[in-house]
């Protein structure tokens, strides 16, 4: 091969791993209820002066380390509230620390602590409605009103999307968890990702259920985002519908594969599929980010 075909080959496999980094850095973090969807042209700084922010202040909500943002993705927007708490004036309750107990669920602490799912899983970076036995959870915060006011419109079109998406897949006959598994296992080692380790962050995520959709609208057995997967095809060249088992599946196993290369590590592949690599550099694991860890970890040994 030509030298110079050399050097372009090798610059086009250096700009996709780089893209595959910035993007795993950005995407990969489920979104919280104060969330648009970016629509093309849309800038960083623009979005700032429109919603009465900084782009600091974004880059810092979405821990991006640069200012290339992606149509077709979700942004967060500064100003998170627990809308339960909010009142017309004034602020929200402040902030309070409950440990998880034998029993609890997120639908029934959310009721207790006068709040809702959307509110919990933003509060604590949540990214599915499991919580385990010790986990610590915080609820409420001092947040102006007028914020919680915009947190709650905004998020409006989250739990809208999520319900839709549980009401179509409510509809629909649906693969059998031993049809989940046979799948997960075809898309790992066609992606070169160790089968255990697929099929254990499956279970962790859904316990192998295409019908589950959680509070910020990660969707199905992988419970991969919407715009996770705009991102993950993006960058494979492929287009995902996250409805479909079988898409959904490649989509996850994608997805861990990207972060497994980019990594080297399968815990901190976990994390990042959890938390966003984006996160994890900037303020290190979270409490449930490690627990999410332990678990797959146990969980491999049913899958070797």
């Amino acid at each position: 091969m030509p030298r110079s075909a050399r050097g372009t080959v090798t610059a086009r496999a250096t700009a996709r791993s780089l893209g595959v980094v910035g993007l795993l850095a950005v995407v990969v973090t489920a979104g919280a209820p104060s969330v648009i969807r970016i629509h093309p042209g849309d800038t960083l700084s623009v979005l700032a002066l429109r919603h009465h922010t900084t782009v600091a202040a974004l880059q810092k909500a979405n821990h991006l380390h640069g200012t290339l943002i992606y149509a077709g993705a979700l942004l967060t927007i500064p100003g998170n509230a627990t809308p339960a708490a909010a009142k017309a004036t004034g602020t929200t309750t402040q902030s309070r620390t409950y440990r998880v107990r034998s029993g609890d669920t997120l639908i029934g602490l959310a009721s207790r602590f006068r709040t809702t799912p959307q509110g919990l899983v933003a509060r604590n970076h949540l990214r599915t409605t499991m919580v385990f036995i010790g986990q610590r959870l915080t609820y409420g915060a001092s947040v102006p009103a007028r914020q919680a006011t915009r947190a709650v419109s905004i998020s409006g079109g989250v739990s809208a999307s999520a319900a839709h998406h549980r009401a179509v897949l409510a509809s629909r006959s649906l693969p059998s968890k031993s049809t989940v598994r046979n799948l997960i296992r075809a898309s790992a080692r066609r992606h070169h990702v160790p089968e255990s380790l697929a099929l254990a962050l499956a279970y962790q995520e859904s316990g192998f259920q295409q019908g589950v959709v959680s509070p910020v609208d990660a969707i199905g057995v992988m419970q991969v985002l919407p715009s996770t997967g705009l991102g993950v095809g993006r960058m494979h060249g492929q287009s995902f519908d996250l409805l479909d088992t079988r898409a959904n599946v490649e989509a996850g196993v994608l997805l861990l594969g990207d972060l497994l290369r980019a990594t080297g590590s399968a815990p901190k592949a976990m994390a990042g599929y959890y938390q966003g690599l984006g996160s994890v550099g900037r303020i290190g694991l979270l409490p449930q980010t490690r627990a999410y860890i332990n678990n797959i970890t146990q969980l491999r040994s049913r899958f070797d």
